[in-house]
């Protein structure tokens, strides 16, 4: 069918979205009952797949810049539904122990070493719940303690992440795929359970389409300092990008931020953020909750993919092209197309994607 014929789609698939991850958690709960890495996973890839969105709306015929906006309400309001009724919510402890731990170092001991207990009702779509009552102690990098409004509680802290979605779509209105992606209510739902990955994304998205200049070298060098996936995000983007100084800044500039920690309690902070309990010394120095083999298992970890593409679609599609065709080999395919030499990745002054380039 032609483009047009399709009007509705980009908000049926919207609903899909939604719904098929919920539809599908029901009979795996009656089945299997509450185990959480399932429910991680099936949330996670319909976070990956919101990039149907993007051709739901190119499908629809309509204006994605009237399109985007729709979305984004909806999101929105699902977004306030799931913090003051708790539907869709509770799946990560973090809204409960982020402000915990802000007062632990505001009182002087180190949230890296000082167990935090936290009892709170977890449950998805209100189907399932289970009481979790654990200790807990601060995983991710030291700034990300200060992202937030100290004394607000649970509540407050899901607002903020939700806000900092609020953002990230501001930040990449111009630029349709990213948009569309991130207006997904499986998107806008991992910012309403106020996991922390969402500050640490809008310091990244900030400093690749803010205004640029002293700013954005500001919020990028920020980000260094709240989560892990963040120095991971920036290493490799100057890495590939071939700028091998500001490679090397992004470790030299993390380790600033966790310095004052590693004198404090070298362990802590080298065991519970640095090695993510899997380095030297830490099999016996604290019990980490957080673990390298554990990168599928969690939700929120999907949206930083989705985000990478999001933004880097162009780039990374010329990648796979141009691997593919390698794969194949000069004499496999009849017409043997010459597949485009991938262009640098957004950022800076340099060239940028045809579809992601900020406009400063």
């Amino acid at each position: 069918m032609p483009p047009g014929s399709d009007r509705g789609l980009s908000e049926a698939t919207w609903v899909a979205l939604l719904t098929l991850p919920a539809a599908i958690s029901v009979p795996v709960y009656f089945i299997l009952g509450n185990v959480t890495w399932i429910f991680a996973v099936i949330w996670g890839f319909a976070t990956l797949a919101s990039v149907l969105l993007v051709y739901a709306v190119r499908r629809s015929g309509d204006d994605w810049r009237r399109e985007w906006k729709l979305l984004f309400y909806l999101a929105l309001a699902l977004g306030i539904i799931s913090i003051v009724t708790g539907f869709g919510n509770n799946a990560t402890d973090e809204p409960f122990t982020m402000n915990a731990y802000l007062g632990l170092l505001l009182s002087g001991q180190d949230p890296y070493v000082t167990w935090v207990n936290v009892t709170f009702t977890a449950h998805v779509l209100n189907i399932w719940s289970n009481t979790v009552s654990a200790p807990y102690t601060y995983v991710y990098l030291p700034l990300g303690l200060f992202l937030q409004v100290p004394g607000t509680g649970a509540i407050g802290y899901r607002s903020l992440c939700l806000a900092c979605w609020v953002g990230i779509v501001y930040l990449v209105r111009k630029h349709e795929f990213a948009v569309i992606c991130m207006v997904s209510p499986t998107v806008v739902l991992v910012a309403a359970n106020g996991f922390t990955d969402l500050p640490a994304l809008l310091l990244c998205t900030f400093a690749l389409f803010g205004p640029g200049g002293w700013i954005g070298t500001a919020s990028e060098y920020c980000s260094y300092g709240t989560k892990q996936f963040a120095v991971a995000f920036w290493f490799v983007y100057h890495l590939l990008r071939k700028q091998w100084l500001k490679a090397g800044l992004v470790i030299l500039i993390t380790l600033a931020w966790v310095a004052p920690f590693l004198v404090w309690h070298p362990y802590g902070v080298w065991c519970e953020a640095l090695t993510l309990g899997e380095g030297p010394g830490c099999q016996n120095a604290l019990s980490s909750t957080r673990h390298i083999s554990d990168l599928w298992s969690h939700w929120n970890y999907y949206l930083w993919i989705l985000w990478v593409y999001a933004l880097f679609h162009t780039t990374i599609n010329r990648w796979i092209l141009r691997a593919w065709s390698t794969f194949r080999g000069p004499g496999r395919s009849p017409s043997n197309p010459k597949v485009p030499t991938p262009m640098p990745l957004a950022g800076g002054a340099d060239v940028r994607d045809d579809a992601t380039a900020p406009v400063h």
